[in-house]
C-alpha cells in the first residue's frame, strides 16, 4: 500500500501563520483518502472547520474516494491544468507522471483557499514571493514557451511557479502590484482574439446587472493585454502578511466528482445553499445563472462558481471566469450550459431558467422582473464593449454568442 500522511494546517481568521489542523492519509494506489482532526486542534477556542461540508469538527470523517480521493477544500487548493503543466515543467517530467499528493504538497503559498499541505509539522511557513507586475514581459515569455512545450530557463519557471497555484485551464499567475495581490490572466497562444479585454468587458457587464464581481484592471506588457483580477481570498494584514479566506468551489459544496456531469445542477446547489448561506447569495446564483445564458458562458462548471467560508457559514464569492463561448455566424442560437437550469435540463432558454424559480427563493413574478433587468443591461452589450475598447472585428465575431439578449421577442413568449 502506497500511503502518505500529510498535516494539513488551516489560516485561522486574521492570521498570517498557520496552525496544523490534522492528518490526510493518503493512499495513491487506491486514491482513497481520510482525514482526522487533531486533538489539540479541536481544543482550541477558535478551531474551525478545513472543509465545513466534508469535514465539520466533531463525528469521525467518511472517507474520500471521488475526485482521486481528496476532500473537496483540499481538491480546490491545488492547481488545474495550468499550475499542473508549470509544476511539471519547472520538474522537467509530463504532469501525468506526478501524483495527487504531489500536487498537493508542490503548491505554495499562492494557493486558493486558507489551507496549507506539509509532511511534517515541522515544515517551514511557505514564502510568498509573487512576480511582481513590472516582470510580466519575463512572465508572459516563459508562459508562452510551456505552452510550446519548449524549455524554459530554471529563472524564468520560478518566476511563473511562485505564482501558478491557482485553478483554470488558461496561462495564469498570481502577481503583486499596489500592495495588492492579483490573479494576472494572459492571452494564450491559440487566441484569435483579445480574450483578456473581452473578459473584462464581459465581468464589467455583469457588474452593471448587479453581480458582485472582484475588482479588475486591464493592463499590457510586451504589447500583450492582461486582465487583473484582484484575489478576494486574500487581505493585507498591515506589514505582518497576508491573512487568509476559506474557499469551497461549488463542485466541493455539492461534494460531486468533476467526471460525474450529469448530477452538475444550479438547482441542486440552491438547494444545499439554504444550509449554509443566506436567500440573497441564492437569488444572485440565479442571476449569474440567467447572465451565462444572455452571454452564452457555457464554461460555467461548478468548479467556476464558489464560496468564502469562516465555521460553516457560506458567502458566494464575487464572480469569476465569465467569457461569452465564440460560436459561428448562422449556426442554431439553441445551445446548453454546463450545468442544469430547470425543467428541461441544460437547455439554455430563459423559460428553462425561469420554470424552478422558487427554488432560487424567488415568486415567479420576482424572478421575471430580474430576468427583464438583466436582458435590458446585456441588449445594451455592443456598447459596453466599444467602450472598453473590443475592436470592431472582436464584436462582430461575438455577435453570435449574444443572440439571446438581442431578440427583441425574447420575454414576450414566457408564460
Amino acid at each position: 500500500m502506497a500511503e502518505k500522511k500529510i498535516t494539513v494546517f488551516i489560516y485561522l481568521p486574521g492570521e498570517t501563520v498557520a496552525v496544523p489542523a490534522g492528518i490526510l492519509t493518503y493512499d495513491s494506489d487506491l486514491k482513497v483518502g481520510s482525514f482526522a482532526y487533531g486533538r489539540r486542534y479541536i481544543e482550541r477556542k477558535n478551531a474551525l472547520p478545513v472543509d465545513p461540508v466534508a469535514l465539520p469538527i466533531g463525528p469521525p470523517p467518511q472517507e474520500v474516494m471521488i475526485n482521486k480521493g481528496l476532500y473537496g477544500s483540499f481538491r480546490d487548493a491545488t492547481p488545474d491544468f495550468w499550475g499542473r503543466l508549470v509544476i511539471a515543467a519547472e520538474r522537467k517530467v509530463p504532469p501525468e507522471a506526478l501524483s495527487e499528493t504531489d500536487f498537493l504538497l508542490e503548491t505554495n503559498a499562492t494557493r486558493v483557499g486558507n489551507l496549507d499541505f506539509r509532511l511534517s509539522l515541522n515544515d517551514p511557513e511557505p514564502t510568498l514571493k509573487p512576480p511582481h507586475f513590472n516582470q510580466m514581459e519575463q512572465v508572459l515569455d516563459s508562459a508562452a514557451r510551456i505552452e510550446a512545450g519548449e524549455e524554459v530557463s530554471n529563472h524564468l519557471l520560478r518566476l511563473l511557479y511562485q505564482g501558478s497555484s491557482v485553478g483554470g485551464a488558461r496561462p495564469k499567475c498570481t502577481v503583486e502590484w499596489k500592495n495588492t495581490l492579483w490573479i494576472a490572466k494572459f492571452p494564450s497562444m491559440g487566441d484569435t482574439l483579445d480574450i483578456p479585454r473581452i473578459e473584462y468587458a464581459t465581468m464589467s457587464l455583469a457588474e452593471s446587472c448587479g453581480i458582485r464581481i472582484p475588482e479588475l484592471l486591464l493592463e499590457s506588457a510586451g504589447e500583450k493585454n492582461i486582465l487583473l483580477v484582484r484575489r478576494f481570498d486574500r487581505e493585507k494584514k498591515g506589514r505582518y502578511g497576508w491573512a487568509r479566506k476559506g474557499f469551497l468551489s461549488a463542485l466541493s459544496l455539492m461534494q460531486w466528482d468533476e467526471n460525474d456531469r450529469l448530477l452538475w445542477d444550479y438547482r441542486g446547489i440552491a438547494d444545499i445553499m439554504r444550509r449554509y448561506s443566506t436567500a440573497v447569495n441564492i437569488q444572485e446564483l440565479f442571476c449569474r445563472m440567467v447572465f451565462n445564458i444572455l452571454v452564452r458562458n457555457t464554461d460555467d462548471h461548478p468548479r467556476n462558481h464558489g464560496f468564502l467560508f469562516s465555521g460553516d457559514r457560506l458567502e458566494l464569492s464575487p464572480a469569476y471566469d465569465i467569457v461569452p463561448s465564440l460560436t459561428q455566424p448562422g449556426v442554431d442560437t439553441d445551445f446548453n450550459l454546463a450545468m442544469s437550469v430547470g425543467e428541461n435540463g441544460r437547455e439554455a432558454s430563459l423559460k428553462n431558467a425561469l420554470s424552478h424559480a422558487a427554488r432560487f427563493a424567488f415568486s415567479l413574478k420576482a424572478a421575471r422582473a430580474i430576468v427583464e433587468h438583466l436582458v435590458e443591461i446585456t441588449r445594451g452589450w455592443r456598447e459596453h464593449f466599444e467602450t472598453v475598447g473590443c475592436s470592431d472585428r472582436e464584436i462582430k465575431a461575438l455577435e453570435p454568442s449574444f443572440a439571446r439578449c438581442e431578440n427583441v421577442d425574447l420575454l414576450s413568449r414566457i408564460p
